[in-house]
């Protein structure tokens, strides 16, 4: 059986995705032992690192559409799997789902997200539009226009996969209100990583905060998030920073003079969380892999997926980095030095939930890749 797994901005420097897709393959080369896996990647490192093949990453970094039809044709399935993009990057992987659809090949959608929002480089109009749209009062109904143009994209090639799942109820309600209500619901792949809290905090250490700010719909108080860190090595903490996009996260978490883990991969990062007593951060697979591992979290909404995988441990944002007040999360680091409260069995119980999810879900996802395959 061999299978193509692409759709989402693979080998582009984001250590979330790259955390998805491990997960994936490992499930995939598990669940089926005669697997062949093609990732479509801007990484070429990829094929080494994880055993698999390599292709461009079809409509991302650069690279067009031309190929990709070729390309699945070679494979008995194509899936898309992970990540945000239904209200990232919808546009190209529907289009992607839709070319192979077209010459026969059955698709799938595993693990994908949701936000409340839509990309606003997609869905909001921007500039001389603008401008004009303003003038004539028109600005609110093109965007509907825009989100209207999406729904149909979205009832026309979404019920023609072999499997739609989603990662949280959430992002499936979301899916439902655009007009598709046939998705069923996993959960985020990266809880594949590791989800064994782990023994590696040296308790002699200070007491230490994780901290990643996203340079994607960055922080507008960054004064506040310096209070943070001043508050915190004050109080006799350390800061360490996480960045989960190598170059631009750790660029900003240097000019706020942290100092930053040299890993790059979703292990290095996962090791760096088990290392700190709490992960404060708006990039949601810190908070993941962070979870994985046992560590509390804390986050910054960018939009509501945060929320959502918060949600698990009855657990809510900060704030949003829009509007966060960052005396009471410096509040809420430091108690958490402090004081862990009910969080493992919260934890524990959090996962006992998710697990039972995807194990659903992934046993149901394999039945029917082998279904549709050997009938192909």
């Amino acid at each position: 059986m061999k299978i193509l797994l692409g759709g989402i901005p693979l080998g582009c420097d984001n250590i979330g995705d790259e955390a998805i897709l491990a997960c994936v393959v490992r499930m995939l080369k598990e669940s089926l032992p005669d697997v062949e896996l093609t990732v479509a990647t801007a990484d070429t490192e990829t094929a080494q690192l994880l055993h698999v093949e390599v292709v461009p990453p079809y409509g991302f970094a650069g690279a067009g559409m031309d190929g990709f039809a070729e390309t699945a044709q070679r494979h008995d399935a194509y899936v898309w799997c992970g990540a945000t993009g239904l209200s990232d990057y919808p546009h190209i992987a529907l289009d992607l789902l839709e070319l192979a659809q077209n010459i026969g090949i059955p698709t799938f959608v595993w693990g994908v997200g949701m936000d409340d929002e839509l990309n606003p480089v997609f869905f909001r109009v921007s500039g001389k539009r603008r401008m004009l749209l303003h003038c004539l009062g028109l600005v609110s109904w093109y965007e509907k226009r825009l989100r209207a143009r999406l729904s149909r994209r979205i009832t026309s090639i979404l019920p023609r996969c072999a499997g739609v799942w989603l990662r949280d109820p959430q992002s499936a309600e979301m899916l439902a209100s655009m007009g598709f209500r046939d998705s069923q619901v996993a959960a985020d792949s990266a809880i594949l990583l590791s989800s064994t809290p782990s023994k590696s905090r040296d308790v002699t250490h200070p007491p230490t905060l994780g901290l990643c700010i996203s340079t994607q719909r960055q922080v507008a108080d960054l004064e506040g998030v310096r209070g943070l860190i001043d508050a915190v090595r004050s109080d006799g903490g350390r800061i360490l920073g996480i960045p989960m996009n190598p170059k631009t996260d750790r660029e900003l978490l240097q000019m706020l003079s942290v100092d930053c883990i040299t890993g790059t991969t979703p292990e290095a990062v996962a090791d760096a969380a088990a290392s700190c007593d709490v992960v404060l951060s708006s990039r949601l697979h810190l908070l993941i892999l962070a979870a994985n591992v046992g560590t509390p979290i804390l986050g910054i909404a960018r939009g509501s997926k945060l929320a959502n995988w918060l949600a698990n441990f009855n657990r809510t944002v900060e704030g949003s980095v829009f509007d966060c007040d960052w005396k009471e999360t410096t509040d809420h680091v430091l108690d958490a030095f402090r004081n862990r409260g009910n969080w493992d069995t919260v934890r524990s119980e959090a996962y006992a939930r998710l697990t039972a999810r995807f194990e659903k879900a992934r046993k149901e996802f394999v039945r029917k890749l082998k279904e549709v395959c050997h009938a192909g």
